[in-house]
């Protein structure tokens, strides 16, 4: 098969971010991982929420009491990209935000590892773990889990999965809502039926930490910083994931439809008839970057040959990431 564009190996790359994207909007998909564009800026809260999760693996490996090397592992992932000249402009997610976050869980959580443990395979810690899955019998999906618990009373496998946000946004339903048919929820899900035998799995819980700084206090909230952590116990049934497992190959299937309408799409053709829009997503999360380039090209394929002003080409490949732990994974007889 050959296309309009030039080729590049991550398009055989794919995840729950980039199945979430596709099911978003296909359009949105074709500019963010076809031709690789992004906005040429510092992905701060990606990289911020990378970095949190770095802090709380070695607080899961050496002891929530540990904070100041959980900040150093935070810091350390942090700062390769954002000195300390620039924390004023990311207010409130900060490293010094998160120091009191950590401080904080600490003392709210300081049961969490009497009452469960981290899962230990093949000699290894199960935290940060990245790998493929199978989907069918011919494709996988990649995945990263930020850890593999067992409960300690009943041996119930279950994934801590870290989510960082402001402190306005920490309450919102509609994101709880959204965790529950999430397609990385059931991707999780699906890694723990691969590992553990079904009955044995609880799911996955979600952890959103809010991030907030008060200019001004008062008697109740003095000024300063402040976290707010909510656990979202997303559990999913057996016949649930029958339908994330059917939901993922039908997008799967869908998009491979798109890659086909795509090889015989070109220049020529008055509209690109593939990779259709979806205009309700164009005001989803803080807006899609893409929105005036699907108003003003309709066929995107005549101005594909380098990224507009503003944006850089950066092509997504979940494989590239850095994982503690390695592991692919295969169906359970």
């Amino acid at each position: 098969m050959t296309f309009p564009i030039e080729y590049h190996p991550s398009w055989d790359i794919k995840d729950s971010s980039k199945l979430d994207d596709y099911n978003r909007c296909h359009r949105y998909y074709f500019y963010r991982y076809l031709l690789g564009w992004t906005l040429d800026m510092p992905a701060h809260d990606l990289i911020f929420g990378d970095a949190f999760h770095r802090a709380r693996e070695h607080q899961l490996l050496f002891g929530y009491d540990d904070i100041p090397g959980a900040y150093a592992a935070f810091e350390e992932a942090y700062r390769e990209t954002f000195p300390q000249e620039t924390d004023a402009i990311y207010q409130p997610k900060t490293p010094a935000a998160v120091l009191n976050a950590l401080v904080q869980f600490a003392q709210l959580y300081s049961r969490d590892l009497v009452e469960n443990e981290v899962v230990e395979m093949d000699g290894k810690k199960m935290t940060e773990i990245a790998g493929t899955v199978p989907v069918d019998e011919k494709r996988v999906l990649h995945y990263r889990m930020d850890s593999i618990m067992r409960r300690v009373e009943d041996s119930r496998i279950f994934s801590w999965d870290h989510k960082t946000t402001s402190g306005k946004w920490i309450h919102d339903s509609r994101w709880d809502n959204e965790l529950f048919l999430s397609i990385q929820n059931g991707t999780y899900t699906h890694c723990l039926y691969c590992m553990f035998p079904i009955p044995q799995v609880l799911g996955v819980e979600f952890v959103k930490t809010g991030f907030e700084y008060l200019q001004r206090g008062s008697s109740a909230r003095p000024a300063g910083y402040y976290a707010t952590t909510r656990r979202i116990p997303a559990f999913k049934s057996p016949d649930q994931m029958n339908t994330w497992l059917w939901t993922v190959n039908d997008l799967l299937d869908e998009l491979d439809r798109d890659m086909d309408r795509l090889s015989h799409s070109s220049e020529a053709d008055d509209v690109l008839m593939a990779f259709r829009m979806n205009p309700k997503s164009c005001t989803a999360f803080k807006g899609c970057e893409f929105h005036d380039y699907c108003l003003a090209w309709q066929n995107p394929l005549r101005r594909c040959q380098e990224p507009p002003i503003g944006f850089k080409t950066y092509f997504w490949n979940p494989a590239e990431r850095e994982a503690t732990v390695k592991k692919n994974l295969t169906f359970q007889i």
